[in-house]
């Protein structure tokens, strides 16, 4: 194994419409040639219009990480945790309702094109659990 990961090059693609958004997950060479991810048959097609569409954009993206952790399997891992605080103001919600909500609406972009996978040698993944939410009391 490198001593350098280098994950796989995957996009999520957006397909239907504004009302009706679809996605795709695909992936390319350093030249292009694009696969597409087919989950049923677990499998990179040639063929976009066999490649499983996704309506639910949280689904397509825990898939999408799943792969990614696949392209990095038998690195070593190095955890690291920080500190994200969330106010809300107005009335208190449901515990239930607002982990619904954050999985929802919050992203965490990681812009590797600009800055890179991670620090030399190695990629960084980013991702929230939500199920670990807790009030902060005062």
């Amino acid at each position: 194994m490198s001593d350098n990961p280098t994950p796989p090059i995957m996009s999520l693609l957006q397909r239907g419409t504004d009302k009706f958004p679809r996605f795709v997950i695909s992936k390319s060479d350093q030249i292009g040639n694009p696969l597409y991810w087919d989950s049923e048959s677990e499998r990179w097609l040639e063929n976009e219009n066999k490649a499983t569409v996704f309506a639910n954009l949280n689904h397509v993206m825990w898939e999408h990480h799943r792969l990614m952790m696949e392209g990095l399997e038998g690195q070593p891992c190095h955890r690291f945790t920080m500190p994200l605080q969330l106010e809300l103001y107005g009335q208190k919600p449901d515990l239930a309702e607002l982990r619904d909500w954050l999985e929802r609406a919050v992203r965490i972009l990681v812009r590797a094109p600009d800055c890179g996978y991670g620090p030399e040698g190695s990629v960084g993944v980013v991702f929230a659990d939500y199920t670990k939410l807790r009030e902060k009391k005062p």
